[in-house]
């Protein structure tokens, strides 16, 4: 391959992902969808499996929410945990007069498995208009619920809410936090400029009727994940999906407490085994891959011709300072922090992470608490 064209690659790839970032920045606006005032019937809805350590203080945290007690409930499913996790959820939720706390479990049941399954049998108990989904090991606030229900105008048919993982204060914890930033803001900067792809099943919400009316997730429930549904209801246009930037809707989680479940979780994230519905977007994730493997493989080229060095130094550089814009702008949004000396030491890791981690993804079966899931 010539200098030419390694340096036009370079400079091809760099526009591309350039343009991609400036289409996050310009989705980054918040406010613009809180103008819901009705306050219907809501069901949350949690898949747990093998959290008996954090289930209990994710219910009670939703006990205490600002919305009226009496217009929702709490469905909790147990995907076949191997542990504690449905005792416990049943020990809560008969100590919690209101609201009703409703415990189900997907044991017994023929083909029932995986998140996904787990969510669909709670919304098909689910009483209320719109299903809030968060995790068993989060944490969400006060006015999670009525903050979320004020974005759903008549249109709205799927909102995304933010998600922070906190910090243990160890060194590991605070670039997975800073990373995990970075994929929240980009969510929701491409949810915000009407390119929905990613989101986080952390905090999402959605119109029972939206969900029936796609078929849910489909087929492959097993390897299909909440971005699946919210791309289901775009592509069928059964109404608009909007991300809710109010701060006061943050959802909480820990950070995975190893290097290797940090490892595991991302190239989990990863094994999308190509189940995108549109084609396009599969499209858009190969461009944007393509512009990291060509930055990862270009050092090797400017060993082998120096000049190749110039061009390529550009384009980090741009790359750092693209991103460090998205970055910062998402961080005041969420009102949260961004440490230069992590982010720096981030971006050393960040291209090589990229295209190792997507790659692994791939041809790695896809596993989720102790169990592969079909695909």
């Amino acid at each position: 391959m010539t200098r030419l064209t390694i340096i036009l690659l370079l400079v091809v790839a760099l526009g591309y992902y350039l343009s991609f970032l400036w289409k996050v920045l310009r989705g980054l606006k918040p406010g613009a969808e809180l103008n819901n005032k009705t306050t219907p019937m809501v069901s949350v809805v949690i898949a747990a499996r093998n959290e008996e350590t954090t289930i209990r203080q994710c219910i009670d945290s939703l006990t205490m929410q600002s919305y009226d007690l009496t217009k929702f409930e709490i469905i909790v499913v147990d995907d076949h945990s191997q542990d504690q996790t449905l005792a416990l959820a049943n020990e809560t939720a008969s100590e919690v007069g209101r609201p009703q706390i409703t415990v189900l479990t997907c044991q017994g049941t023929s083909g029932q498995f995986g998140k996904p399954a787990a969510i669909a049998l709670g919304v098909e108990r689910a009483q209320g208009e719109v299903i809030l989904c968060t995790d068993a090991d989060c944490i969400v606030p006060k006015h999670w619920i009525t903050s979320t229900m004020k974005c759903f105008e008549q249109s709205v048919a799927f909102v995304a809410g933010p998600v922070q993982e906190n910090s243990t204060g160890s060194f590991l914890s605070k670039i997975q936090t800073l990373e995990f930033l970075g994929l929240m803001t980009t969510g929701a900067g491409l949810i915000g400029s009407g390119s929905p792809i990613i989101c986080n099943g952390a905090n999402i919400a959605f119109r029972k009727s939206a969900f029936i009316e796609v078929n849910g997730y489909g087929e492959h429930k097993s390897s299909c994940d909440d971005e699946t549904l919210m791309q289901r209801i775009v592509r069928r246009n059964v109404g608009k999906v909007v991300f809710n930037f109010d701060p006061v809707a943050l959802v909480t989680t820990s950070t995975p407490g190893t290097l290797f479940g940090f490892w595991k979780q991302r190239t989990r994230w990863a094994a999308k085994r190509g189940h995108y519905e549109d084609k396009f977007i599969l499209a858009r994730l190969i461009a944007l891959y393509g512009f990291f493997l060509i930055v990862f493989l270009a050092p090797i080229a400017a060993l082998l011709d120096s000049i190749i060095f110039v061009p390529l130094f550009i384009v980090l550089a741009a790359k750092l300072l693209a991103e460090m814009t998205v970055l910062t702008s998402g961080a005041r949004m969420f009102q949260q922090q961004v440490s230069i000396r992590h982010f720096l030491i981030a971006e050393l890791l960040h291209v090589p992470y990229i295209v190792v981690a997507a790659l692994v993804g791939q041809f790695s079966a896809l596993r989720w608490k102790n169990r592969t899931l079909g695909q």
